[in-house]
């Protein structure tokens, strides 16, 4: 962030899917990600999956990595 007396806060658990999204491409223009996996379920209660170039060992990877997160309570 170019202005120190703003504070970013950590995502919450109540965002709608447009803030959630918001939020990372926000992050994504200040260039604070390298890697992107987008994991969701469509209003048919479908999976929908989208990443950044990775391959699939790399998706697993980052899926795993996340379960540890949630695993934690996010202090991971």
């Amino acid at each position: 962030m170019n202005n120190e007396k703003v504070i970013s806060l950590p995502a919450s658990v109540n965002y709608t899917p447009e803030q959630a999204l918001k939020s990372a491409l926000d992050m994504c223009e200040d260039g604070g990600l390298s890697d992107v996996m987008i994991i969701a379920f469509d209003w048919e209660g479908e999976l929908f999956v989208r990443s950044s170039k990775m391959t699939r060992a790399e998706g697993l990877f980052m899926t795993e990595k996340a379960r540890e997160w949630s695993m934690h309570g996010g202090l991971k």
